[in-house]
């Protein structure tokens, strides 16, 4: 009986020795500037890795994960409307507000049933959602703040 738990003990230590072997044989070398994590113009952060060549497709797919998620912050709605010309003209409410107010902000149209909306920002804080709402407050005299999900800022 002793015997037989020292065969099988043997025999998966050898194996676990020839997975790892085999693991540092299919290791890669690769920048990390091709996942894009960095800007194109940036010279200083570079780095490489030494890894499994399956980490790379990890990474590549967190990282795509990580652009399309949202977290609640506060936007100013600009716009709302239900009816037949309401997508044409909520596109010409964000056309409007790219050509008249200068905040470095972007204007999103969302539509949830019934309704067209715009709605300008991604701020963090309803202070920062405050400062934004005075800027514009001329040219859309009727906007407000709404608490929503808004993109992560790019850095």
């Amino acid at each position: 009986m002793k015997f037989r738990f020292f065969v099988a003990l043997v025999c998966v230590l050898v194996c676990n020795l020839l997975f790892i072997s085999t693991i540092k044989a299919q290791t890669t070398l690769y920048d990390l500037s091709e996942l894009g994590m960095f800007p194109s113009d940036n010279s200083y952060a570079t780095a490489k890795v030494n890894c499994n060549p399956a980490l790379k497709n990890v990474e590549i797919g967190i990282i795509e994960a990580n652009k399309k998620r949202h977290s609640y912050g506060y936007s100013v709605q600009i716009f709302f409307d239900s009816g037949v010309d309401a997508q044409k003209k909520a596109e010409s409410v964000v056309e409007k507000f790219k050509r008249d107010c200068d905040t470095g902000e972007d204007a999103y149209v969302f539509y949830e049933a019934p309704y067209f909306k715009v709605r300008a920002g991604n701020c963090r804080s309803r202070l920062e959602a405050t400062k934004l709402k005075k800027a514009i407050e001329a040219q859309f005299p009727g906007c407000f703040i709404i608490e929503c999900k808004i993109s992560y800022p790019k850095l």
